[in-house]
This record gives C-alpha cells, sequence and structure tokens, in this order.
C-alpha cells in the first residue's frame, strides 16, 4: 500500500492543548496551537508551520511485548520480498523438549565413544544455559562477556567464580580475553541450538573433576591426558553427529508437535503479505525431506485458497548453506519433489511451487532482479541470517529472532525496584563527585557506593540468571550479544508473528544513536539549560 493512498484517508485528530513553557533561562514561551488541529498523517502545509515543543504528549508505543525493535530504520513499503529461515524462526522449537533431546542424544553418542556410562544419569538443567557465552577450550570456563571483551561472568563447571577475584585473574590476568581468538580458543553458543551443548559441557566438567577426581590439563596437544580441549571437541563431534546422521530430526517428525510449536496466524501472515502484493520466500540450511515435513505441518490445512505449504511461498529454498550462500554459494539445483534428487540442469528462474537446492545470492538477485534494499529476510541465527548479510555486502534488511526478548521483558517489569535502586546509586555516586575537580582530596564513602552499586548489579543479574546474568547486559554494560544484535540487526523481536501488528507500509524509525557529549547536549536542552558547562579549572577574577 503506498503513502498516498494512505494520505486520501487523513484524518484530524483534536489534541489536547498544552500550556505555554518555559525554554532554557530566557523565560520565553512557546504554544501548542500549532499541533491542536493536526491531521494524521499531516499535510504539507501543517508540517512547514510545524514548531517545536517542550511539552509533547508521550509518543504512541505499541504493546511491549508483540513489538519489533529498531537499530537501523526501515520503510516496509520498499520491501518487495520478505524471506524467512526455518528453524527457531518459523518452526519455534518446544523448550526445554527440544533441549532434553539433543542432550541426550550428545550424551548416547558420548557413551559410545568410551565416556563412563554414569554420564547418562545427567540431566539437562534449563535454568543453566545462556545463548551468546563463550567457552574456553583452554581452561573449560563459561564466559559472559561485554562488547570490548572484558568479563562479565565467569562459570566454571556449575560454579560462578566472581569477577576481580584472585581465582579468576589466574586465568585471566586484564580481566578480558583477546579478540583474536575467538573462534579458535573461544567458540560461542551463539544460537538457541548450542544451549543444551553448553549445559552437558559444564556438567562433564563437574563430572570429571568431582565425581572421577581427573585431573584437567590446559594443553590442547597433550595426548597423554585428557584435558578440557578434547571434551570441547568430542562434544561438538557428538552433537554435530546428532544433527547430521538424522537422530535429531527422526526423533522429532516421529512426534511433531511435541517439538514444534504451530499457530495458525503464520499462514494469515503470509496472506496478508501476498494480497498485498508482497513475494515471500522461505531458505533454510534444512534439506528437503525435513523441510516438506516441518512446513507442512505448520502451514497445510489451514486456508482452503492454499492447497499446499508451497503455495504460500514464491520461492523456496532448502540447502542453502548459510552462511555460504551470501559468500561463493553454490549451483542451483531444482528438487524433484516425487524422488527428492536434484536436477542437474540449473534453473533459469524461480517458479512457485517448486522447491530449489543451493544457490548463491549473486544468482538470487540476478533471478529476482531485486536490489539488497528490497528484501527483509527473518532469521535466528546471529552469524549465518543477520551478520553475513551485512558482511558480504548482500544488503538485505534483516529482522533478528530472538525469543528471550520476551522473557527478558518480562524479568526487567518484575525488577523494577532494583534497576531504580541502581539508578540512585549512579545518581548518588554523580552527586558525590558534583563541585569536585583536581584540587580536591578523595572524599570518605565513595568506595561504599561503589561496593553497594557491585552489589545490587549482581542482584539484578541473579535474577535473570544466577549464573550469567541477562542475554543483553549485567549492570551498565552491554555484553558481546547484545552488541552485535545492536550492530548487526536492523530490527529484532521475540516473535516473527509480530509483523502482523504493523501495516506494510510501516517506518520503523531508529531512535539516534548519540554519543555521550550528544546525550548531554540534548540533555541540556530538555532541561532547559543552556549556561556553559563545568570547568575544573578555576575561572579568572574580574
Amino acid at each position: 500500500m503506498k503513502l498516498r493512498s494512505v494520505l486520501s484517508r487523513s484524518k484530524v485528530i483534536k489534541i489536547k492543548k498544552f500550556p505555554t513553557v518555559s525554554i532554557g533561562h530566557t523565560n520565553q514561551t512557546r504554544s501548542m496551537s500549532t499541533i491542536e488541529n493536526v491531521s494524521f498523517p499531516p499535510t504539507q502545509a501543517e508540517l512547514e508551520k510545524l514548531q517545536g515543543s517542550d511539552a509533547l504528549p508521550e509518543k504512541f508505543r505499541r504493546d511491549i511485548h508483540s513489538r519489533i525493535f529498531v537499530n537501523r530504520s526501515v520503510n516496509l513499503d520498499n520491501i518487495q520480498y520478505f524471506g524467512y529461515d526455518m528453524d527457531y524462526t518459523l518452526a519455534d522449537y518446544k523448550s526445554p523438549a527440544f533441549e532434553e533431546l539433543s542432550y541426550g542424544l550428545s550424551q548416547g553418542k558420548l557413551i559410545k565413544k568410551g565416556y563412563p556410562k554414569e554420564i547418562g544419569d545427567l540431566k539437562y538443567d534449563p535454568a543453566f544455559p545462556v545463548r551468546g557465552t563463550f567457552l574456553d577450550k583452554k581452561y573449560g570456563n563459561l564466559l559472559q562477556l561485554d562488547n570490548f571483551g572484558f568479563i562479565l561472568r565467569c562459570v566454571h563447571g556449575k560454579k560462578v567464580i566472581q569477577r576481580d577475584t584472585d581465582e579468576v585473574k589466574v586465568f585471566y590476568p586484564d580481566n578480558t580475553i583477546s579478540p583474536n581468538d575467538i573462534g579458535s580458543r573461544y567458540y560461542c553458543f551463539d544460537t538457541l541450538f548450542g544451549l543444551s551443548e553448553a549445559c552437558l559441557y559444564a556438567q562433564l566438567v563437574d563430572f570429571f573433576e568431582k565425581n572421577l577426581k581427573i585431573e584437567f590439563t590446559d594443553l590442547k596437544d597433550n595426548t597423554s591426558s585428557f584435558n578440557y580441549w578434547s571434551l570441547f571437541d568430542d562434544l561438538r563431534e557428538a552433537t554435530h553427529e546428532s544433527h547430521m546422521d538424522g537422530s535429531i530430526k527422526d526423533t522429532i517428525l516421529k512426534d511433531i508437535s511435541k517439538y514444534i510449536k504451530r499457530n495458525d496466524k503464520l499462514a494469515l501472515l503470509f496472506h496478508r503479505m501476498r494480497q498485498q502484493g508482497r513475494k515471500v520466500f522461505l531458505m533454510t540450511n534444512s534439506e528437503f525431506n525435513y523441510t516438506n515435513a516441518v512446513m507442512s505441518y505448520l502451514l497445510d490445512n489451514i486456508r482452503d485458497d492454499y492447497p499446499s505449504w508451497r503455495t504460500y511461498f514464491d520461492i523456496i529454498i532448502t540447502n542453502a548453506m548459510k552462511p555460504r550462500f551470501f559468500l561463493e554459494g553454490s549451483s542451483l539445483r531444482e528438487v524433484d519433489l516425487e524422488k527428492g534428487t536434484l536436477s542437474l540442469i540449473q534453473p533459469t528462474k524461480f517458479e512457485r511451487g517448486k522447491i530449489y537446492a543451493g544457490g548463491n545470492f549473486r544468482l538470487f538477485k540476478a533471478l529476482t532482479g531485486t536490489q539488497g534494499g528490497e528484501v527483509l529476510y527473518v532469521g535466528d541465527n546471529i552469524y549465518h541470517d543477520i551478520i553475513q548479510t551485512k558482511r558480504s555486502r548482500c544488503l538485505w534488511r534483516t529482522l533478528l529472532i530472538v525469543r528471550e526478548v520476551d522473557d527478558e521483558v518480562k524479568k526487567w517489569g518484575d525488577n523494577g525496584e532494583v534497576w531504580k535502586k541502581l539508578g540512585s546509586l549512579e545518581y548518588l555516586r554523580a552527586k558525590t563527585y558534583q563541585g569536585q575537580d583536581i584540587n580536591n582530596d578523595r572524599l570518605s564513602g565513595d568506595e561504599t557506593i561503589k561496593k553497594h552499586i557491585t552489589e545490587t548489579t549482581g542482584r539484578l543479574d541473579d535474577n535473570f540468571n544466577k549464573y550469567f546474568g541477562s542475554l543483553f547486559r549485567s549492570g551498565t554494560s552491554e555484553s558481546y550479544f547484545s552488541n552485535q544484535v545492536r550492530r548487526f540487526a536492523d530490527l529484532y523481536s521475540s516473535d516473527h508473528l509480530n509483523l502482523l501488528n504493523y501495516p506494510l507500509y510501516y517506518y520503523f524509525s531508529s531512535l539516534p544513536m548519540l554519543l555521550p557529549h550528544e546525550r548531554e547536549a540534548v540533555h541540556a536542552i530538555q532541561r532547559g539549560n543552556s549556561d556553559e558547562p563545568f570547568s575544573p579549572l578555576p575561572k579568572a577574577n574580574k
């Protein structure tokens, strides 16, 4: 729907007249009358006359639990193709049922590999793992990092090692890790698929150290003893094998409703998009047979005007091999729907109802005639679905699905008083320094405030997760995962179905990304304070 058609339905909304207000120290006043009878959307003439105001009504906000959050502005009116990942995006796996399945299969494969059969008694703990944590293969620690690589939380086995203690400094003298070691020494559990693996690894460390009194070595290449690195390699192999040999998928398909949520609103979402002339495509790393079974479960027999799940999509790509799809990719092949085999001839166009395998971004762009900004891709994998679209200059717009957002929002509501206390402590700390400059000696009591801030931050973190804190931050420090979301995802939300809450001409407008000095300048404007900033240097005598 184009903007001009919306303008034709403009309506005038009466807004309460606000009193005049003082601006800064000049005692000027400004009337709000210019927006008393503004139409929505406003006309060109109204916008030309519009003045800034210090007393606007509160901006309209959608319900926080059904909202899409904005890092970078996106105009849905420009989006011609809406693309979707399948696993953990369209197919939302039920927790903890899915994690328990993956956990148990990995246990079984480790026992077959020669691990003690007693590890089969270990149970998945849904209260333990958090997405975005890093495993230090050298020391066997799970780490929550901030966006600069500093350690926010350190957990060995399931024991929390307090930050800034000698115990942590033995491992990390500078309380930080080297970014150059991410991907080699440090492995990131950055998807929900990694939760069961992180939990099992920590429990295996405890099992061997406490029960069997095995002393791990931190040497990767020491073949004479068991070490943290080899434990990771064995577990990574077992988990990967569970996905590749069909163990997980076969179990899911035998009782699909136990492991995957179904919501009939998905059919409505795609139907509404197609009604308004938008294209819809599916691009998943899963192979044809599993994709066909899962999507049939999600979409078949909902609407009479869509005889098969395939008819909801204009393009269906399986075995996409993301993130490789956004780099060199592979050959695009058509899938035989009866046999599941692949054609040797590369298609010259995409056809609705057909299924393809492989391909690459450049070929997709050529066959669809799209520019990067005309595609919005929705996925859950921060690296495969989001980061690589930016690094490869694909330029698709992105919507990251972070299922934990809804739970985090609820916990913010539950911990409002703790957050308020943290804010009060930060206020007291700032107030303590008021009027202080280089000529002042240390005030007694400032360390007490710092101690209370640390304790309150820890209390707030524990209320999210007692091992790792919030997925997004520790106190005022942003987590590594949070920084990736902010840097690379244009939009993010807890559920792809939240797109139903917005018109397809909606403009997602991002808030200004202000540097600290800009925030202070805006704050001065808002409080009407145009006085010169504080200077620690003595003023000259007049």
